[in-house]
């Protein structure tokens, strides 16, 4: 890779982990707002949430990739899969405080954890789609 190729892939990529920062920064406001209410009263806020997570984390993990591996194979199977270990790491973060949205090892819990971690994948996945070019 010569110089310039290099400059243009990590300015890229910077531009990138400025776009990963804002939707990361939204996505804590939103939390905020969440458990303040939002959680409760709008059933579909959650799964709002957890893409916007995904999105955020998506963005990341595609930053990290352009700037350090930028001729890796399939980066949109290392976003989603980046964003799913993300997503667990937050699932057993939930269940450590015991906040997760039902209590742990009930069926609720079990089905609650599952559609977060689709939730989160769908977010890494629209960006994985969206941002990588072939």
């Amino acid at each position: 890779m010569s110089c310039l190729q290099a400059f243009f892939c990590y300015n890229i990529a910077m531009k990138i982990y400025i776009y990963a920062f804002l939707v990361l920064a939204a996505t804590l406001i939103a939390h905020l707002f969440g458990i303040n209410g939002l959680y409760w009263n709008i059933p579909s806020y959650d799964i709002f949430m957890h893409i916007l997570g995904g999105v955020g984390i998506g963005l990341f993990v595609l930053a990290f990739l352009k700037s350090n591996f930028s001729r890796f194979a399939d980066k949109k199977v290392v976003i989603v899969l980046g964003v799913l270990g993300v997503g667990i790491i937050w699932e057993l973060f939930e269940m450590y405080f015991n906040i997760a949205g039902a209590p742990v090892g009930t069926k609720a819990y079990y089905i609650d954890t599952t559609k977060d971690l689709f939730d989160d994948m769908v977010g890494g996945a629209i960006v994985a789609w969206s941002f990588i070019r072939k």
